[in-house]
């Protein structure tokens, strides 16, 4: 009886160690996984912004500030803006045109390192800034994009979707995840990922990216990238004259008379936000070989050969940058916006700090032109290349 009291009292000394030891953890365990939803606050910075709360189907006006529960959609058209800020302080930038949907946004309710965030995005662009997490260093934010999954940690990122799906991720500090399926790749900082719809990853590359279709000029007409114009303010048309390796634009006449005012060129629409873009590059490949009008003409503004960039700037007016090619000057007229090249010769234009020469500084790039102009002419050219990141 002795030998087993004290078994008993060992059993139960034992007992009550592991009940004071194990259930705690238990308990704690348990309640590690318990999450609650919150809210993502929002601010309009221009325009009207639609949202769709969750469980419904109509897209009503959002105010000026505002609370949005998980499930909800936002959406953007081409002059609004908005900014969203989650509860652990990271941000979320919607650019013009976009639409975006905040479809998980769950925090540990006595677990302050357990969170699920999860952003989709269906359209457009949107900067998010991923905060430090002080529970939970290597914590990310992940954001679902056509058939891929972006897992963003502590920095800076920028999404974009295209209009034919394919998604850009631009890295500019930290480090991300991309998945397809049940491959993943790494995006470091100062580095680029394309999705291609239904296709593959493309990357690590480099941050910047081609702004332009078709940059060697292989298609020019309607229904292009490249489509062609013509202006005559009187006498001869000029004309487009795609040839094998170059595009040509010609306004000639036999005896040279002409002496008002013509252009014929190319044009390409861009419709493209660049914002927040810290480099803007213009190369391309130039020839002039006949000009009747000295220089840039009266103004400065008529050259053989020229490029024009049309833009929207901060306050949404419409802006062009001009620059332009010429071989002679007998006049002496203006060539303010001109470069001297030689004639008969292709000369490589190469421009890396467009976005810092611009002003007032652009925000949306509408359009770029390739084009003849002034009295009569003839030039060239054979490559078009807009970057930026």
């Amino acid at each position: 009886m002795q030998v087993f009291a004290w078994v008993s009292l060992f059993l139960a000394v034992g007992l009550l160690v592991a009940l004071i030891v194990f259930v705690p953890r238990a308990v704690g365990a348990l309640f590690s996984g318990v999450s609650e939803s919150r809210s993502t606050s929002a601010t309009v910075l221009e325009g009207t912004v639609l949202v769709q709360p969750p469980s419904t189907a109509t897209w009503q006006g959002m105010a000026e500030r505002s609370e949005l529960d998980e499930g909800t959609r936002l959406r953007t058209d081409d002059r609004a803006r908005a900014f969203l800020r989650t509860r652990e302080g990271s941000t979320v930038l919607l650019y013009n045109d976009t639409e975006l949907a905040v479809q998980r946004m769950r925090y540990g309710r006595f677990n302050p390192a357990l969170q699920d965030s999860v952003l989709r995005l269906f359209q457009g662009r949107v900067q998010i800034g991923v905060a430090l997490h002080p529970a939970a260093l290597d914590r990310r934010i992940s954001v679902l994009a056509g058939d891929g999954r972006l897992d963003l940690g502590e920095g800076s990122f920028r999404v974009e979707m295209e209009p034919d799906g394919a998604v850009h991720l631009s890295v500019r500090q930290g480090v991300a995840l991309v998945w397809r399926g049940s491959r993943v790749l790494e995006a470091p900082a100062g580095r680029r990922v394309v999705l291609i719809p239904g296709g593959d990853i493309l990357g690590p590359l480099p941050l910047e990216r081609d702004l332009l279709r078709d940059s060697l000029l292989e298609s020019v007409a309607d229904g292009s990238a490249w489509s062609t114009f013509v202006v005559t303010e009187a006498g001869t048309a000029g004309t487009v004259v795609p040839g094998n390796d170059a595009i040509w634009f010609e306004r000639q006449t036999p005896d040279g008379s002409t002496d008002r005012h013509g252009e014929s060129g190319i044009v390409q629409d861009l419709d493209r936000e660049v914002r927040d873009y810290v480099s803007l590059r213009l190369r391309t490949d130039v020839r002039t070989e006949h000009q009747t009008l000295s220089g840039g003409g009266t103004a400065g503004t008529e050259y053989p050969l020229m490029l024009r960039l049309t833009y929207l700037d901060v306050e949404g007016r419409e802006q062009i940058w001009t620059t332009g090619f010429y071989y002679q000057n007998d006049a002496g007229l203006s060539v303010k916006l001109g470069h001297s090249i030689p004639a008969g010769e292709w000369i490589t234009f190469d421009h890396p700090t467009l976005l810092h020469e611009i002003r007032p500084a652009p925000v949306r790039l509408r359009r770029i032109e390739v084009l003849g102009s002034g009295w009569e002419y003839r030039s060239a050219v054979r490559r078009v290349e807009l970057t930026g990141y």
